[in-house]
């Protein structure tokens, strides 16, 4: 059986091809592009293809493309009602991105609970799973990009490229933004995940990553938290038993659908 699956991010969009229970093939495009979906089919044709989306003005620029490309071949969109194959302890699900659903689900299967699955993109997300209570919500803050591009805006300061710097004290325009990004950063995301932490209880929560921004982030705070480029991914290959049923039924299933919602959720 062989799944395509396609991540819809506000900077990039995705895709992962999976075959026998394991990740294959992965690439990333900013734009709505063939070149991304023939990159990782490697001509060859999916079974079924799913789509999560945290964009949706750009969904329908990638659904008109995986339809010109594959027309035959099944599609099934994320959806919130979907079974996440662990519980979810939120007040609104249905107003939670699709990504921080994923990267839950993922982060579980990796370490277990409970866990936060920290991805640094667009916007920076922290995700929680509790043992008893499943995903169980977390933080939003402003991604590492939004820093330099809030100083730049509102205070009419020169629009940088992100990125840390390691001095004591910023001597001039540059150096003294690329300070507050690093130190004020680094104590937004110990902070939050100190409080996160607290919620965990007697026992210490895995930590992972994802997200473009991660390694950046992490080495700039001099945190040790390892990073999974592709962190939904790794959870894939757990929850799709080859063969288990013939993958038209499986598209509609809820276990594929766990299993897809999960693929779904690539960093970036």
């Amino acid at each position: 059986m062989n799944v395509l699956a396609i991540n819809v991010g506000n900077s990039r969009t995705a895709a992962g091809w999976f075959s026998k229970g394991k990740i294959r093939r992965s690439a990333r495009s900013e734009t709505a592009s063939p070149v991304i979906l023939e990159a990782v089919a490697n001509d060859e044709v999916p079974d079924g293809i799913v789509i999560g989306s945290v964009a949706p003005q750009r969904n329908k620029a990638w659904a008109q493309l995986v339809k010109k490309v594959f027309p035959k071949v099944p599609v099934l969109w994320m959806d919130p009602k979907l079974d996440f194959g662990i519980g979810v302890d939120l007040k609104r699900p249905d107003q939670t991105g699709h990504d921080r659903f994923a990267d839950a689900v993922a982060a579980a299967e990796l370490c277990g609970a409970p866990c936060i699955a920290c991805d640094f993109g667009t916007a920076t997300t922290f995700n929680l799973v509790l043992p008893k209570r499943g995903f169980a919500g977390g933080v939003i803050a402003p991604g590492y990009g939004m820093w330099f591009d809030a100083l730049a805006r509102a205070a009419q300061l020169p629009k940088l490229k992100p990125g840390g710097i390691k001095l004591q004290t910023g001597r001039n325009t540059e150096e003294a933004m690329r300070l507050s990004a690093r130190w004020g950063y680094r104590g937004m995301v110990t902070e939050i995940l100190w409080q996160l932490g607290k919620a965990c209880g007697k026992k210490e929560p895995c930590i992972c990553a994802t997200g473009g921004f991660a390694k950046q982030i992490l080495a700039d705070a001099g945190l040790k938290i390892p990073v999974f480029p592709d962190l939904a991914l790794h959870g894939l290959p757990q929850r799709i038993a080859e063969g288990e049923v013939a993958a038209a039924a499986l598209l509609v299933g809820a276990k594929l659908a766990t299993a897809l919602i999960i693929a779904s959720a690539m960093a970036g």
